[in-house]
C-alpha cells in the first residue's frame, strides 16, 4: 500500500512543509498530480467519516485543500471518495491543514472501528497533558484539542512561551490555536499532577509500546493521557500506573508535535464517542373537540354596529 499527499492550493509555506512531514512519517510522499485512487478530505455533504474504514489497499492520493476555501471543485469532482474528520459541534470545527493530513492519512492507512456512540461522551474522555517547546506546534495542537471536544487541558510549557513568552510569540501561538474562538481552558501543569490519577497513558510517536488503536482511552477523569513527554520522565514519578502507547510512526524524531498530537486526540474522540443522533420531534397532534362545529343559520346571527359598541 502507498499513500500520496496532494496539497491542493495550500498557500502557507509552513503548512506545505508540515504536510510533507506528515507524508514522511506515514511512509508516503507528496505529489502534484493524482496517483491511484483519489480521496479528498473535505467537510462536504457527501463526505464519509474517516473513522470506521478498512486499512488502505493499493495506492491512493489524499487531497488537502486551501486553508480557507478547502478542496477545489475540480478535485472534489474527480475524487472517488470524500472523507471528513468528525469534530465536536463547537466553535472550532476544523483542524490545521497539516494536522488534518496526518489524522486522515493515519486512519486511511491503518483503518479503525467507527466512532462510538455515547449519551455522555464528555464523562468518558480522559484528562490530557500536552507538552511542547515550539509555540506554533503547541498552538496548533491546542486547536486540535478543542476541535475534538476537549474542554480543558494541562500544558507543560517547555519554552513555548504560551503563558510567559514574548508578546509576538504568544500572539503567533494564539493565532495557531484560533484562540479568538477557542473555548479550551488551558491550565499550567504543576509538579505532582500525575499523582491525582489512577492511570497514566503516555503516547509517543514511535517509541516501543502498545499500539494506539489497542489502548483504551475512555476511563474519564481517573485517566491522564500524556502527549509530548518522554515515557521515562513519567515512569520515574508514576511507576506501575504508567502505560506506554505508540503510534509507530516512521522517523518519529522528525514528527512535529501538531501531527502526532492530533492523531492521539482524534483517537480519544473516536473512542469517547459522540451523542446518538437525535430523533426528530413528532408532529403535533391536531386539536380535538367534544363536538363538531357547525355554521349557524342566518336567522341566528346578531350583527352589531361598531358605533353601538363605542357608545357603552
Amino acid at each position: 500500500m502507498a499513500l500520496r499527499f496532494l496539497p491542493d492550493g495550500v498557500e502557507n509555506a509552513a503548512n506545505r512543509d508540515r504536510i510533507a512531514d506528515a507524508a514522511d512519517v506515514l511512509g508516503g510522499s507528496c505529489t502534484a498530480t493524482p496517483e491511484g485512487r483519489l480521496i479528498a478530505v473535505e467537510n462536504a455533504p457527501q463526505a464519509w467519516p474517516v473513522y470506521g474504514r478498512q486499512p488502505l489497499r493499493g495506492m491512493a492520493t489524499l487531497v488537502l485543500g486551501n486553508e480557507r476555501r478547502g478542496v477545489s471543485r475540480a478535485m472534489l469532482a474527480a475524487a472517488a471518495e470524500t472523507v471528513v474528520i468528525p469534530t465536536a459541534p463547537r466553535t472550532i470545527t476544523t483542524l490545521n491543514v497539516a494536522a488534518a493530513a496526518a489524522v486522515a492519512g493515519w486512519y486511511i492507512l491503518h483503518g479503525s472501528g467507527p466512532q462510538a456512540r455515547a449519551t455522555h461522551p464528555a464523562s468518558r474522555r480522559p484528562a490530557v497533558l500536552l507538552s511542547g517547546d515550539d509555540h506554533v506546534e503547541v498552538g496548533s495542537s491546542l486547536r486540535s484539542a478543542a476541535a475534538f471536544g476537549i474542554t480543558e487541558l494541562f500544558l507543560d510549557d517547555r519554552g513555548a512561551g504560551w503563558f510567559d513568552g514574548p508578546h509576538a510569540q504568544r500572539r503567533e501561538a494564539r493565532a495557531a490555536a484560533r484562540w479568538h474562538k477557542n473555548p479550551l481552558r488551558v491550565h499550567r501543569a504543576l509538579p505532582g499532577l500525575a499523582e491525582r490519577f489512577d492511570e497514566i497513558v503516555v503516547i509517543s510517536p514511535g517509541q516501543p509500546g502498545r499500539p494506539l488503536r489497542r489502548q483504551r482511552l475512555t476511563r474519564g477523569r481517573r485517566q491522564l493521557v500524556v502527549i509530548g513527554v518522554a515515557p521515562e520522565q513519567v515512569e520515574a514519578t508514576a511507576g506501575s500506573r504508567t502505560q506506554l502507547t505508540t503510534l509507530g510512526l516512521g522517523h518519529p524524531e522528525r514528527a512535529p508535535l501538531r501531527l502526532w498530537a492530533s492523531i492521539a486526540l482524534a483517537e480519544i474522540a473516536r473512542q469517547a464517542g459522540r451523542p446518538p443522533a437525535q430523533q426528530p420531534a413528532p408532529s403535533p397532534r391536531p386539536p380535538t373537540y367534544d363536538r363538531d362545529l357547525k355554521l349557524a343559520a342566518d336567522g341566528d346571527l346578531l350583527i352589531l354596529d361598531p358605533d353601538l359598541l363605542l357608545s357603552y
